[in-house]
């Protein structure tokens, strides 16, 4: 099955490791941090099927009522 990469902006460092922490423990997810230009960002690559993309934006949701998906691919 395809695979999709999502990249949210998040409020902060804490919110990005505890996101980090949080996928970890899911299945068939691989999230990383994306660090450089002074923002929180974490890039978050899942199978392309609408319940694991709906999985992956409600758990960023749950952590951060301020990401903004900025990437979809």
């Amino acid at each position: 099955m395809r695979r999709t990469t999502l990249t949210f902006r998040l409020s902060g460092p804490d919110i990005q490791r505890a996101l980090l922490h949080e996928f970890a423990l899911h299945h068939d997810v691989v999230a990383h941090a994306l660090d450089g230009d002074g923002t929180s960002k974490i890039s978050v690559q899942t199978l392309d099927a609408p319940a694991a993309l709906w999985d992956v934006r409600a758990t960023v949701g749950m952590f951060d009522d301020h990401a903004k998906e900025i990437t979809s691919q």
